[in-house]
């Protein structure tokens, strides 16, 4: 019985290795897409929080100068609410 690896052996196993390293790359792959991904979630989350906290000083500005009212914001309307 020989110690060594038939050409066909070594080159399945050479092909074992090759896939195996494929997908912990491609892996790999996956985890920094969803790290990239839950990094701009988070911008947007806070862009988000950002645009409510303006939303909401408006509101506030234009109730203060024009009373409690649903604006039509086709016509630049204020319907008071009654």
């Amino acid at each position: 019985m020989s110690n060594k690896l038939s050409q066909e052996e070594v080159s399945l196993l050479n092909s074992y290795q090759a896939k195996n390293n494929e997908i912990i790359f491609s892996l790999g792959n996956i985890e920094l897409n969803k790290m990239i991904q839950a990094e701009q979630k988070e911008e947007l989350f806070k862009e988000f929080r950002k645009l409510q906290q303006e939303q909401n000083t408006t509101a506030k500005e234009l109730e203060e100068k024009y009373g409690s009212g649903n604006i039509d914001l086709k016509t630049g309307e204020i319907v008071p609410i009654k």
